[in-house]
């Protein structure tokens, strides 16, 4: 069943195949240019239909994915005095704010970037983000695809990135998580579900 719907989302252009990025290639130039983005292995489309699944369930029955968060494998306590970081990717100016202010009362040095310009500007910036949030609809830019840069990227690959996104097809779920995603939720969202996942993805307690 993996390999259909990876047969199918090749035939869709949903995802394909890209060169890795130079290790030297910290101001996401390649990003500039729409590649495609490379396909998951068949081990984590396996396991990202089944979270999709999971999270379509929750869709039914509340009408919303209440979460999909996968758990750090190494629990992380910060230091006295120690701030994580984090970049916003969404390009709705209210929610953005509203995220970065609840963010910055949870002790992070939060940024947002509302478009492909800022998002390079961010991930160029000497201290490497703790954690992404991505929406997935911008205005000049691919949320997928900007996963997909992420996942490739040599400083980048490992930091954990939670999809935040009005697409709720089970699709959307299934090519977020199969392309790396540590969470998925779905707008509207309760902030301290999310607040708990970006918890869980960092390994923090809470």
């Amino acid at each position: 069943m993996a390999e259909k719907m990876l047969q199918k989302m090749l035939q869709e252009r949903l995802i394909g195949l890209a060169p890795p990025p130079s290790p030297d290639d910290l101001d996401f130039t390649g990003f500039l240019n729409p590649t495609p983005a490379p396909s998951p292995s068949e081990g984590a489309l396996a396991a990202a239909s089944h979270e999709a699944m999971a999270g379509e369930a929750a869709l039914k029955r509340q009408g919303y994915y209440v979460r999909i968060a996968r758990e750090a494998a190494v629990k992380r306590k910060l230091r006295e005095g120690e701030h994580l970081s984090a970049v916003i990717i969404e390009d709705e100016p209210h929610l953005g704010k509203l995220l970065r202010q609840y963010l910055t009362l949870e002790g992070f040095h939060a940024e947002v970037a509302t478009n492909r310009a800022e998002i390079v500007a961010a991930f160029r910036r000497p201290q490497h983000p703790d954690i992404v949030l991505l929406d997935v609809v911008l205005p000049d830019a691919d949320g997928f695809d900007v996963l997909a840069k992420v996942r490739q990227h040599p400083a980048l690959k490992r930091t954990p990135v939670i999809m935040l996104t009005g697409k709720t097809t089970r699709e959307s779920v299934l090519r977020g998580l199969a392309g790396g995603a540590d969470g998925y939720i779905t707008k509207p969202f309760e902030v301290d579900v999310l607040i708990k996942a970006v918890q869980t993805v960092l390994g923090l307690s809470a």
